[in-house]
């Protein structure tokens, strides 16, 4: 009989090749839903909390890379430029940093973009993939991670490192 556990690190597994296979196709410039489906180009949105500019992920020749877009004037402003994918933008509550998932140091960890001068800090460090970024109200950027062996949620603070375990996995077969 298989155990929850070992359920949950085959899906993980599935999900992960799914993802890769998927960013390989984006990368390449293939269609993301297959088909007659347009091309992959502008993705996942996230508004400034002033309203006046739209960060996204984007391909290039060199990999997925974040940008910037002024919603008034249309200007575009490319933000990372590194041959690992950068992803899942989202917006510090002030409007002057961009939390972001990216494998630029051989897994996937959440990293920090200064708007003012693009410096990037790398906020996780663990073995473990650090997924799903969402900056917080309070200050914290929320995320996934399976450093446990099982997907969580967790919070970090970008100033002082503080890490918080949000979500406890509990073993239902009474183990």
């Amino acid at each position: 009989m298989a155990t929850v556990e070992g359920m949950w690190t085959v899906k993980v597994r599935i999900v992960l090749f799914l993802m890769g296979l998927s960013a390989l196709a984006l990368v390449s410039g293939c269609s993301f839903f297959g088909g007659d489906e347009p091309d992959y180009t502008h993705w996942e949105p996230a508004l400034s909390p002033d309203g006046r500019s739209v960060a996204y992920e984007s391909p290039t020749e060199e990999s997925l890379e974040l940008f910037l877009r002024d919603l008034d004037s249309g200007d575009q402003r490319r933000l990372t430029q590194n041959e690992s994918p950068d992803w899942s933008p989202t917006w510090a509550p002030t409007g002057d940093r961009l939390a972001f998932a990216s494998s630029r140091d051989e897994n996937v960890d959440i990293y920090v973009i200064h708007l003012d001068d693009l410096r990037v800090e790398r906020l996780t460090t663990h073995e473990k993939d650090d997924i799903n970024p969402d900056w917080g109200a309070d200050g914290r950027v929320y995320f996934n991670s399976n450093r446990s062996g099982v997907w969580e949620i967790y919070a970090i603070d970008p100033v002082d490192f503080t890490l918080i375990k949000i979500t406890q996995v509990v073993d239902s077969s009474g183990g």
